[in-house]
């Protein structure tokens, strides 16, 4: 079959469906390829045409040429479809006036020297669909903030940022250690990104009568997003658990340990900021509404 080639106006389509991107390596680039998925050059219609920079493009045509690369990757048809839909299916909801995808940006160094900058994009499920590193080497750190915002607004302008202030040691810079790249939970993502969080989302607060303990869990409509504890350790500590967050923070000797527990609550709440807050203690199936955090005074049982 003769080759066909696509027109001007279905390259502008697809240049913008991916962010003006390759929807490999997710780089902006002077020039791109639309390849053929499948091999057939004449087969060109949208969903047979990837947007490839130069040399993605290059190694899937040549792939022996890249092989024992340390960042080679086999770029097959199956393989480029797959990262197509994926890629397309992101900007597509980045783009969106309230997008349920999301930003990290994590920092690498000391608090008073950071060695780097490392910017995730995010599904909701925790799924990463792009990452890049900014170095130091590459500019000071208001030059690379900038360049982050920059990046992040070229994919999507609504799209929300987190940026987590605590900085990881070197050694888990991507570039230069042993990469780890820090994602934000599913409950995280939806409070941060869904409009609803304002008006329907509600924390549920069971007070156990009978130990020091209580359970936190916040919903959004009727779907559970998070699960969390609060109870006495061993007198004396007071130990918060939740998914991805483990803190055992000492008990203070001149303050109450009731009021220092109901500190770590209202924290909790202050963080998350939930429409509507629920209380009960009694019996777990039916238990009796509070109007307040009231705690019961076996929290002031202390372990000598």
């Amino acid at each position: 079959m003769s080759r066909v080639d696509p027109t001007p106006t279905q390259k502008k389509r697809l240049l913008k469906a991916n962010g003006h991107r390759c929807c490999v390596c997710k780089l902006s680039c002077l020039g791109f390829n639309f390849h053929h998925i499948d091999g057939d050059s004449s087969n060109t219609v949208d969903q047979n045409l990837a947007v490839l920079c130069v040399e993605d493009h290059d190694r899937n045509h040549r792939p022996v040429e890249y092989e024992g690369r340390t960042n080679h990757l086999e770029l097959g048809a199956r393989e480029i479809l797959r990262l197509k839909k994926s890629w397309e299916a992101f900007v597509a909801e980045a783009t969106k006036p309230a997008p349920k995808v999301a930003a990290t940006l994590s920092c690498y160094g000391t608090e008073e020297l950071i060695h780097s900058l490392q910017l995730v994009m995010q599904w909701p499920d925790e799924r990463i669909e792009y990452k890049r590193s900014f170095h130091l080497l590459d500019g000071d750190l208001d030059r690379l903030m900038d360049e982050v915002f920059k990046e992040v607004a070229s994919i999507g302008p609504r799209v929300k940022i987190a940026v987590i202030d605590q900085p990881m040691p070197v050694e888990h810079c991507p570039c230069c250690g042993v990469g780890l790249s820090r994602t934000m939970k599913p409950a995280v993502v939806a409070r941060l990104t869904d409009p609803a969080w304002a008006t329907d989302s509600s924390c549920c607060i069971y007070i156990n009568p009978n130990q020091a303990s209580l359970a936190l869990v916040f919903f959004l409509r009727e779907q559970q997003l998070l699960s969390s504890s609060l109870h006495l350790c061993q007198g004396k500590y007071l130990h918060y658990s939740s998914e991805g967050v483990d803190d055992r923070v000492p008990v203070k000797p001149k303050i109450g340990v009731r009021a220092q527990a109901i500190h770590i609550v209202n924290h909790v709440l202050k963080e998350w900021i939930p429409a509507r807050i629920l209380i009960g203690t009694g019996d777990p199936d039916e238990p009796q509404t509070l109007s307040d955090l009231l705690l019961p005074k076996v929290w002031e049982m202390i372990n000598p």
